[in-house]
């Protein structure tokens, strides 16, 4: 008993008492997953208890999800956590309560008698939050109800968080300054400024962040990410930290939906704390289009290219979130590395728009080698249907680059693996390689209706 109201007012005089500021609680980590890297996540927040973090990031989720966390702190502090987050096309909305709480002692005299009174400690965080989308750019903002009961001693305040992430391909940055406003028993909350960056790839991931607390020092926070294989991921990091900082550990273990994340966290001289947490993403892609009927060889001119529909009525645009892959397009009086080039401009663009789940180039090449494919003596649209089929990919993008004296041409095919058909076919022209690039955005936004 004695060592644990000891930790307690130690970590709480420690944290927030030499800088006059309260809201101890506010600055704890939430997410197993941010936990095991090092809690460095404002540029991810990609879980439903990322909106903790930067409420920017659940605008990213491809579908609604939950999420339960269980917290043993130090000692016999204890919390749960509980988070939902409902993904729109280009919106989002999340809630997010958590308590902490220690179970109640008695109170004893200098003596070691019984005073007959008891001493607890339990605070209450709820966190609602919304973010939108333009492009790769999310934006977010969260209000947040706090209260602290210590020994009877009660106080609540709101509070408010802003954040934003950027996504470019693999890289995603972020910044985040949580907990303005509010005060708890006449002291300021403290206030957390985030900044960081992260890059996640198929096998590993790796994030970084430079996080401030009140008017404490800057610190860094670093981990990363490997998947040992498709279900189990491997997470360490470090926390820079002069007080309570050092290494922190994680495991985590998805089965379709279906996640279990585990961290451990080090703080130093006064210990270490657990998290354990289960999540659920279900229902429907929240980037998804209606499919509607248009006629054959429909022309849509947009943004100054132009875009044909040269199949059957019924087969439209990609719906966003659908699997993807693009096939390597093929060079007509240019060279073949030329081409290759362009392909990787359209899976940067498709990567970058965040409504397509594309498949990695190495790893599309991997399986295809694996299977033995070989595309020589088939024509365009059976290759892709194959190709799909090994990849387990619903759609394939297949295209070419062509040059006629001063100008480049692209052509992309949508193809549907399922039907074997061309749904959608897009032509657009640049008059030097520079707008390639810019070539490759567009036929991206009109794959992506936006």
């Amino acid at each position: 008993m004695k060592k644990t109201l000891f930790s307690f007012f130690f970590l709480f005089s420690s944290m927030v008492a030499s800088a006059q500021e309260s809201g101890v609680f506010l600055t704890l980590p939430l997410s197993p997953r941010a936990g095991g890297m090092g809690d460095a996540f404002v540029a991810l927040a990609d879980d439903p208890l990322g909106l903790y973090y930067n409420p920017a990031g659940m605008v990213f989720a491809k579908r609604p999800a939950i999420s339960l966390v269980y917290h043993k702190y130090l000692q016999d502090i204890n919390g749960n956590s509980f988070a939902f987050v409902y993904p729109f096309r280009h919106w989002a909305i999340g809630f997010a309560p958590t308590i902490y709480a220690m179970k109640e002692e008695p109170i004893y005299d200098s003596l070691g008698a019984d005073t007959g009174g008891k001493f607890g400690y339990e605070s209450k965080l709820m966190d609602v939050a919304l973010a939108g989308r333009i492009g790769g750019l999310g934006l977010g903002v969260a209000g947040k109800s706090y209260s602290e009961d210590i020994g009877g001693q009660k106080s609540a305040t709101t509070a408010y968080d802003v954040g934003a992430i950027y996504k470019l391909g693999r890289l995603s940055f972020g910044a985040a300054i949580q907990n303005l406003g509010g005060k708890i028993f006449e002291y300021k909350v403290a206030k957390i400024q985030r900044l960081g960056a992260a890059y996640t790839g198929t096998k590993y991931s790796a994030a970084v962040d430079l996080k401030k607390e009140g008017e404490d020092k800057g610190y860094l926070g670093f981990g990363g990410a490997y998947n040992l294989s498709r279900a189990l991921k491997l997470r360490g990091g470090w926390q820079l930290k002069d007080e309570f900082g050092g290494i922190t550990f994680g495991l985590g273990f998805e089965l379709g939906g279906l996640s279990f994340d585990y961290a451990f966290l080090s703080y130093g001289d006064l210990g270490a704390t657990h998290k354990a947490g289960v999540s659920l993403a279900f229902g429907a892609s929240a980037d998804r289009t209606k499919v509607t009927e248009v006629e054959k060889d429909d022309i849509e001119v947009k943004g100054g290219f132009q875009a044909s529909t040269n199949t059957a009525p019924g087969i439209v645009k990609i719906a966003g979130g659908t699997n993807i892959a693009v096939a390597e397009f093929v060079g007509k009086n240019v060279s073949q590395a030329d081409a290759s080039i362009v392909t990787d401009f359209l899976r940067t663009e498709l990567v970058s728009s965040g409504l397509f789940n594309v498949m990695d180039r190495n790893n599309m090449d991997t399986v295809l080698a694996e299977q033995k494919f070989q595309n020589s003596g088939c024509t365009e649209q059976e290759c892709a249907v194959e190709m799909g089929k090994l990849l387990n990919i619903k759609q394939v993008l297949v295209g070419s680059l062509s040059k006629l004296l001063d100008s480049y041409y692209v052509t992309v095919n949508v193809v549907d693996v399922e039907t074997g058909k061309i749904s959608v076919s897009y032509n657009s022209d640049a008059v030097s390689s520079k707008e390639l690039k810019e070539v490759c955005r567009k036929i991206v936004k009109n794959l992506s209706r936006k």
